[in-house]
């Protein structure tokens, strides 16, 4: 017997709350969605979606509603082999667990931009690169986390670094772009130099897309002939841009110059200070910090907090603008979220957030006792705002989750679910 195929196409006024939709006849980033999967949860959603013009969508039927087969508009599949009801268990839990991540909460965000630059990426590696309304697509959606709730999106981030063993080259885009947006916010600059930080962000490393792909995966062990044709990235990215006219000029000067260094140790011209492009300046520290807090090619990722003190070396050798350096540990913190952390008390405690103002004080969740006892219900505190009566507790030392056998992304998903 033919498994009934639970795609089908239908027009937008048949679509209902209730529905799993998995394709637009728009592309996503002239949607309101950087991902078109999703579980139609209201009609104000359907309303958006008519507003910005869209007029087919493709249902899974097997993730959501169906509809009546004679409503005007339905065109359904029936090839040999299709997935029916019968074999949709896992797809049924895929929709569930999406319906479970609310939307527009820093969970879905952060995995629907994931998505998005992933299809960049994916383009990319076709030699198609993205046009700008792709970008800031991405870009303005990060943005509007970031202004709302950065430590939200930080934590996401750091759950994916210690949740995956090797990032792809799209999350350490993406990565890199939501650094770099939380330094623009904190460093005060204007939204259209916003935009192109993080266009540029995210577009970085496209031209590792045109070396091979093991290479690229193990940069961080190659010999010297392999790390001189790894220099070249930079220039192939741009060479690939230039397929696309519309990209600002400020964006290509990124990808061409994310790894001039101040002092002229850096590639592939050679570049000292002032002509290195401003935005090309921060990308560069973030995306020297993302690759050291992030596991590649076999190797571990450092500590945040250590990857922070290499960061301020390279301000103090003249490979980055000190004062450059200085917004970005201000941005990420001296002790960044899920630093695991000793207390002057003995306690032990994960770094959940950070003040700026005060980089030494985080806000941490406190998750053992001084005699190595877990705590059930830990406790959260702001070590910025402590008063003496009740005892001030600061930070001792930097732990190693690995040797001390703790796991952060728990700790952190907690944290997170509760800010939701």
């Amino acid at each position: 017997m033919v498994a009934k195929n639970p795609m089908k196409q239908i027009s937008i006024d048949h679509l209902i709350p209730g529905m799993f939709i998995v394709e637009m006849d728009l592309p996503w980033y002239r949607s309101p969605f950087l991902s078109h999967k999703r579980l139609i949860n209201d009609v104000a959603t359907i309303q958006m979606m008519k507003q910005y013009g869209i007029r087919m969508v493709t249902i899974d039927t097997s993730k959501g509603k169906d509809v009546q087969a004679e409503a005007a508009g339905v065109t359904s599949g029936s090839e040999p082999g299709a997935p029916g009801a019968s074999a949709s268990l896992e797809a049924q839990g895929e929709a569930v667990s999406q319906a479970h991540m609310q939307a527009g909460s820093p969970q879905a965000i952060y995995a629907e931009a994931h998505e998005a630059v992933e299809r960049i990426f994916a383009d990319l590696e076709q030699g198609v690169p993205p046009p700008p309304a792709a970008t800031k697509a991405v870009v303005s959606k990060v943005l509007a986390q970031v202004l709302t709730d950065r430590t939200a999106l930080l934590t996401q981030l750091v759950v994916q670094k210690v949740t995956q063993f090797d990032r792809s080259l799209a999350a350490h885009a993406l990565d890199t772009c939501v650094l770099s947006l939380i330094v623009a916010v904190e460093s005060g600059l204007d939204e259209t130099m916003q935009a192109h930080l993080g266009a540029g962000a995210l577009l970085h490393d496209a031209g590792y897309v045109r070396l091979p792909r093991n290479l690229v995966r193990r940069r961080n062990e190659c010999t010297e002939q392999e790390r001189i044709l790894l220099q070249q990235h930079p220039t192939l990215g741009i060479a690939l841009l230039a397929e696309e006219p519309d990209i600002p000029e400020e964006v290509k000067r990124i990808v061409a110059e994310h790894h001039e260094r101040g002092d002229g140790s850096g590639y592939p011209s050679g570049y000292t200070n002032d002509a290195i492009s401003h935005l090309a300046k921060i990308v560069g520290i973030v995306d020297l910090y993302d690759g050291m807090v992030s596991r590649r090619g076999g190797r571990p990722a450092m500590l945040p907090h250590d990857a922070v003190r290499q960061l301020f070396l390279a301000g103090e050798r003249g490979q980055f603008e000190k004062t450059l350096v200085e917004i970005v540990i201000r941005s990420v913190g001296v002790y960044p979220v899920g630093s695991l952390i000793r207390l002057n008390t003995g306690e032990q405690a994960i770094v959940v957030g950070v003040n700026p103002g005060q980089r030494l004080k985080p806000l941490v969740k406190i998750t053992g006792g001084p005699q190595g006892e877990s705590y059930t219900n830990p406790v959260q505190v702001d070590l910025a705002t402590q008063t003496q009566e009740r005892g001030v507790r600061t930070v001792l030392r930097v732990l190693d989750p690995a040797q001390e056998r703790v796991n952060i992304a728990m700790y952190l998903d907690e944290a997170s679910s509760q800010a939701a």
